[in-house]
Parts: structure tokens; sequence; C-alpha cells
């Protein structure tokens, strides 16, 4: 990572926590009708994140954008989609940050997709990357210490990924895994 971005990634790592702390208990889990179960819908979570973002990023020199497809990008081959990406468009040597989402309850093997598109575009001129759990599970601990172990396997890109976790509605996300902190 580059001595001149580690300010507004800082930066923006802080808005994105906070953005976290207020997201409320209804994009966490959505009620159903006719039943007691809540189910965890990641679009909408991501969506009220977005918003969130948005609020508190004004007269930023990066811009937010959320599932930008890469289809047909001149450097970025495949079709990857990330959830959010932090950028200036129209410039490779302004991306700051790749962002994906998932739940806890989440299957592994998505997860792990999600570290090798993180990877992906960590290879292609992006400053870092973010894996952003969210919500709390009985193994929940033990989640996220796979995917810790996950990332610190991708040999030099484990020092791009950070990991966060956003345990509950209404209190802000923790950094589990930060290569400044770590």
């Amino acid at each position: 990572m580059t001595e001149d971005k580690s300010a507004d990634f800082n930066n923006f790592l802080e808005q994105l926590i906070n953005a976290t702390a207020r997201i409320e208990k209804h994009y966490f889990q959505q009620p159903v009708t006719g039943s007691k179960n809540l189910i965890i819908r990641e679009r909408v979570y991501c969506y009220e994140l977005y918003h969130q973002l948005r609020y508190s990023q004004e007269n930023q020199k990066y811009y937010t954008d959320g599932e930008l497809d890469k289809r047909g990008h001149p450097f970025i081959k495949g079709n990857r989609k990330p959830d959010f990406v932090v950028h200036v468009p129209g410039n490779m040597k302004n991306n700051l940050a790749v962002i994906e989402v998932k739940p806890i309850n989440a299957q592994f093997n998505r997860i792990e997709d999600d570290l090798k598109k993180l990877k992906g575009f960590l290879e292609k001129e992006y400053y870092g990357a973010i894996m952003l759990v969210y919500g709390n599970s009985p193994k929940g601990e033990d989640k996220i210490r796979r995917i810790r172990s996950k990332i610190d396997s991708l040999s030099k890109h484990s020092e791009c990924i950070l990991l966060l976790w956003h345990k509950e509605p209404g209190k802000p996300a923790e950094v589990i895994k930060n290569a400044r902190t770590a």
C-alpha cells in the first residue's frame, strides 16, 4: 500500500465503520409475513450500507459505486461485480478500495470466492480491499477465524485485505484483521 493513499483509505475506513453503526435491525434481518422467522438478505443490507456511506461522503474525491459490473472492462477480465468500489471512474490509478459483503451464515465457499475476487482487484491497481461480514451466530467466532486464516493464506495480498465484522445493528463493525494493527 502506498503512503499517498493511506490517509484516504483510513478516512474511508472510518466512514465505513461509522456507516455500519447507523444500520438498523430491519436491514440486518427481514421479518417474514405470517412467520416468526427472520431472514437475512445481503442485498438489503448492502443497499442500506450504500445509503449510509453516501450520506456521510459529501465533498469526497472518491466515488462509491455499488455492484459495478466490470464486464467489458479493458483491464479487468471476466464477469466481476464487487459489492462496492471506491474510486475515481476512468482512471485505474485512483482505485481506493473494493468491498465484498457477506452475512455470517453464508456458505464458506461463497466467502472464499469473494476473497479471490478481492485478490483479483488488488492485482489490478486497487489500493485496499475489505471483507465485511455482518450478523452473528453461535459459531460466528469460528467462522471469523476461518475467514482470517484464509485471508492470511493469500500471501502478498493478505496485508491489503481488511476483515470487518458487523455483529449487531446500531453498533459499529469491528476491525478483526488490519495489516497496520495485526
